[in-house]
């Protein structure tokens, strides 16, 4: 299996919501720490934070990425995810992505949670 890569806004809820004035921590943030842990023992899932993808309007968004920015492999942008209910579809989902060849896993792999949530996928960089 190729290392996939999940990025997670760990702003999404927080920075551009009233939770953020209430001291709440961001859903992206405390789905960032429990895919963390989630992933603690599982090698060829990585997690990473980012401070803010500007989907504001659907969050939390994440993306799955190739590790190590593999420039034959798509990626994807996904909104709309929920921390406490789709923690392991986004795991089955970083699975499924990394089995494909292309990093574009086929559509029954695919939770509802991804299906519904696409905002962008992003082809391989061109050859120069």
């Amino acid at each position: 299996m190729a290392a996939v890569c999940l990025q997670v806004c760990v702003s999404c809820e927080g920075l551009c919501s009233e939770s953020a004035a209430g001291g709440e921590v961001p859903a992206g943030r405390r789905l960032y720490e429990s895919l963390l842990t989630a992933t603690a023992e599982i090698p060829d899932i990585n997690v990473a934070p980012v401070d803010c993808f500007a989907v504001c309007d659907r969050p939390v968004t994440l993306a799955f990425r190739a590790a190590g920015g593999d420039p034959e492999r798509w990626s994807y942008l996904i909104g709309d995810a929920d921390p406490e209910r789709d923690l392991a579809d986004i795991l089955a989902a970083a699975r499924a992505v990394a089995d494909s060849p292309h990093g574009v896993p086929a559509i029954e792999d695919r939770p509802p949670f991804f299906r519904k949530g696409v905002i962008a996928r992003v082809p391989p960089l061109p050859r120069l």
